[in-house]
């Protein structure tokens, strides 16, 4: 009967899963370079899913109907948006002659916009993905990011991990794609396992999956990679819960100056040895993309030698130690509960038989590269655990469904990150916007009262204890620029920055009321009614007839809402040329329920109850 109930579950899994693995990307850099059938449908053959095919209008859409009949779709390099300016007038209107002339066809799978960009370009980039994911929802807006190894200069971010948690934030990507060649001619990158924790985290922090493009040429300072390091390359991204694989390149590059070797397709035109490689391992891939489409990394772990950033195995976990070689083990936890791992020999030179010790009683199910399909696993008992031997290739990964039959507690399984949020209170800087009483004498002014606020609602936030808040000026009466404040959010890494100001009437009347604005209408605009909804019921317990005048966009293009790297509210409290509402804003026992209210709204913009 138990026999029966595993056959069942298998074939069930299989049944589940079949239909997703069309959605796990299989890509390339550089090629094929023409809109011909035969190249179109060399690129097929060899495994990949999505073509990234650049040309003229009419050879992308020769492109598109080529990789229609082959059952692909294309990654489209189109020179209208790679040379886009988001600033100029008339973007949208080229945008929209783009998806004009590409977005009905069936084939799309995304639009190329930018590789490696600085973090100064965020913004811009933000602007193109909101107006194409509006109109076409269902295609990718395509950027490729830095590797850890970029300058400061490059990333425009003095902290790469800052550089990538910006980037999603400020763009709010369907997918992160970055590069990292660690294959040097001396050994491998140092840097390399750091790299895929930083996406990792990143990916899990803005529930956003992750694409690793790998090194397939040899070029520069770079070695002619192995079929195993092609291998390692690959499986060493899926422990790391990778959804997609991109290779640079797929034909040779014809660039001198960094004396490329031959890459998948060579300078003929011909398929090279590493067709036939690469072709057996996007088919291996693509059969276990079902299974790693339905995983959720919970944990990766090292053996032997422990890379910077990373975590060595702990020895009190199920899988409790490894004898015999250098492993990376990811763990997983599937949709419908079942936990997997996928142990990978970290060696991509040499061969190694290793025994895994695990600190229970298991059964082990291996998901077969050549089927996609469980096939069972023979574990031996060892005390109050079980062992398992195998041999692993160089560079080689094995995905695991591990069953615990004894049903016992289960300890370091789980090893996501834990983000705290992080919060810049942003008082007004606007010194000059006082109100002075018969005799000059100073009865209010904005940029001091909006300090004392940001001062309440920081202890407010403090005494909850569940996010980090800062104010973006030390004191009362220092004075800092739109810029500074703004780089002061971005250095520290905020996850929103809450702006605070009193208003006022231009033509001498009271005026009154409170309102927020936004610049983003995804989480901008979530910040600023959480915070405003808050703050307009706190206002209505003292003052009843407060005007409410809305949460909108600003008709000027405010710094902090634009520029803060992060989703961003600018909150007019009340007026301060109203006489009344002046003396709300000036009480202290006033200031207190309003700085309540307004980290109430901020503790709901974090989910945080």
């Amino acid at each position: 009967m138990e026999r029966l109930v595993v056959i069942l579950f298998v074939a069930i899994l299989v049944l589940k899963t079949e239909a997703l693995a069309e959605e796990f990307l299989i890509s390339h850099w550089c090629g094929p370079s023409e809109a011909d059938p035969e190249k179109i449908a060399q690129a097929a053959e060899a495994g990949f899913n999505v073509v990234a095919f650049g040309g003229t209008v009419e050879q992308n859409k020769k492109a598109l109907d080529m990789c229609l009949q082959h059952g692909i779709k294309a990654l489209l390099i189109d020179e209208r948006l790679i040379n886009l300016r988001p600033r100029q007038r008339s973007y949208t209107e080229l945008l929209g002659k783009v998806l004009e002339d590409y977005g009905s066809h069936p084939a799309v799978w995304g639009y190329f916009v930018k590789d490696e960009p600085s973090a100064s370009e965020f913004r811009g980039l933000a602007a193109v993905n909101r107006y194409i994911s509006s109109k076409d929802p269902q295609r990718v807006v395509f950027y490729n990011l830095l590797p850890t190894y970029a300058s400061r200069e490059q990333l425009g971010r003095a902290v790469y991990e800052q550089y990538v948690d910006e980037f999603c934030r400020t763009v709010h990507p369907k997918l992160i794609s970055f590069d990292h060649y660690a294959l040097l001619s001396t050994g491998e990158r140092a840097d390399y396992f750091e790299n895929l924790e930083i996406i990792r985290r990143q990916s899990i922090k803005h529930s956003i999956p992750f694409v690793y493009t790998l090194l397939s040429v040899q070029h520069g300072l770079y070695r002619d990679p192995s079929e195993e390091d092609l291998r390692w390359q690959i499986n060493t991204a899926l422990a790391y819960g990778a959804h997609g694989i991109m290779y640079f390149t797929y034909e040779t590059p014809r660039d001198p100056s960094l004396n490329y070797g031959e890459a998948i397709i060579g300078r003929d035109g011909k398929p090279t040895t590493k067709y036939k490689q690469v072709q057996q391992i996007n088919a291996e891939v693509m059969k276990l993309a079902p299974t790693l489409l339905r995983l959720k990394s919970v944990a990766v772990y090292h053996t032997g030698e422990i890379p910077h950033g990373t975590k060595s195995l702990p020895e009190g976990g199920l899988i409790s130690r490894i004898v015999g070689g250098d492993f990376v083990v990811g763990q997983f936890d599937s949709d419908s509960g079942q936990k997997y791992a996928m142990f990978v020999n970290k060696n991509p030179r040499q061969s190694t038989r290793a025994t895994v010790v695990f600190s229970q009683k298991v059964r082990l199910w291996e998901v077969s590269r050549l089927t996609g399909k469980l096939r069972a696993s023979a574990v031996c008992d060892d005390g109050p655990g079980s062992r398992w031997t195998a041999t692993f290739a160089p560079g080689e990964g094995k995905l695991m469904l591990i069953d615990t039959p004894q049903n016992l507690p289960i300890l370091y399984w789980n090893d996501t990150p834990k983000f705290r949020p992080r919060v810049m209170l942003n008082p007004s800087c606007q010194f000059g916007n006082v109100i002075r009483g018969p005799d000059g004498e100073e009865l209010y002014n904005e940029g001091r009262t909006m300090f004392d606020i940001a001062v309440k609602v920081k202890e407010e936030l403090v005494r909850d204890g569940r996010v980090d808040v800062f104010i973006s000026r030390e004191s009362r009466e220092q004075s800092v620029s739109l810029h500074y404040e703004t780089e002061l959010t971005k250095s520290l890494n905020c996850d929103a920055l809450v702006s605070l100001h009193s208003d006022a009437t231009g033509d001498g009347t009271p005026g009154g009321g409170t309102w927020t604005f936004y610049a983003d209408e995804g989480e901008g605009k979530r910040l600023a009614e959480c915070v405003q909804m808050h703050l307009l019921e706190a206002i209505r317990s003292f003052y009843p007839e407060v005007q409410f005048r809305g949460i909108r966009t600003h008709w000027y293009r405010l710094w902090v809402l634009w520029e803060s790297g992060c989703p961003a509210s600018l909150t007019e409290i009340l007026f301060h040329t109203n006489p009344r509402e002046r003396e709300m804003l000036k009480d202290p026992k006033l200031q207190e329920i309003m700085a309540r209210a307004i980290a109430r709204g901020i503790l709901d913009y974090f989910r945080l109850p």
